[in-house]
């Protein structure tokens, strides 16, 4: 249903993560992390946390909404749409040392994003728990895959992008020992978008 009518009829908003998910998830990511023949995590997932062109009023922000939720047998459920990013966030990014990368589609175009403890990822007004960053940490979205473009919109972290491109992009990884390097090329002209190291 539509976001606007979740509360009448019942629904998941686009791109929340229900508690099931994110348990089964948060319990993944330890099994891997404690894994010593794993050196490197990538997680996949089809909303970014941070939208970037052509998704501001979805994906994990809502314009930073954070009433967005589910509705459940006629009741919302306790943690709103930004929270639960916010839970989804501190699980790949202070609770593992090996998750490399969010890596994540639904908006047509690329871009590269470098999340740090500096990164304004509330709105001004944001009255709730405010996440912690203990490091560094990379989003990738590539949706571009033939769908008309999105052009970058103006948000909150759109001074931690660092590359953005409305071309078809295709994403090569290179992997040696700690090394992970990114390799980002157009497959119709073979031009390179950009390459980048980023462990």
């Amino acid at each position: 249903p539509s976001t606007k009518m979740i509360p009448e009829i019942g629904g998941n908003p686009h791109g929340y993560i229900m508690d099931n998910q994110l348990s089964w998830f948060e319990n993944r990511i330890s099994e891997l992390n404690n894994n010593p023949q794993i050196d490197h995590i990538f997680v996949t997932i089809h909303t970014p946390a941070f939208p970037n062109g052509g998704h501001a009023n979805n994906d994990m922000w809502y314009y930073g909404n954070n009433e967005i939720r589910p509705t459940i047998a006629g009741m919302p459920v306790k943690t709103g749409i930004i929270e639960r990013r916010d839970e989804f966030l501190d699980i790949i990014i202070n609770k593992s040392d090996k998750v490399v990368a969010l890596l994540c589609g639904d908006e047509h175009n690329y871009s590269r994003m470098k999340l740090t403890s500096k990164t304004q990822i509330y709105p001004d007004y944001y009255k709730g728990k405010k996440l912690k960053i203990s490091r560094s940490f990379w989003q990738i979205t590539n949706g571009s895959a033939g769908a008309p473009y999105y052009g970058q919109e103006k948000l909150p972290w759109s001074n931690s992008v660092e590359c953005f491109s409305t071309q078809y992009a295709l994403m090569l990884f290179d992997i040696y020992d700690q090394k992970v390097s990114l390799r980002v090329i157009n497959p119709d002209t073979m031009e390179e978008i950009e390459t980048i190291d980023l462990k």
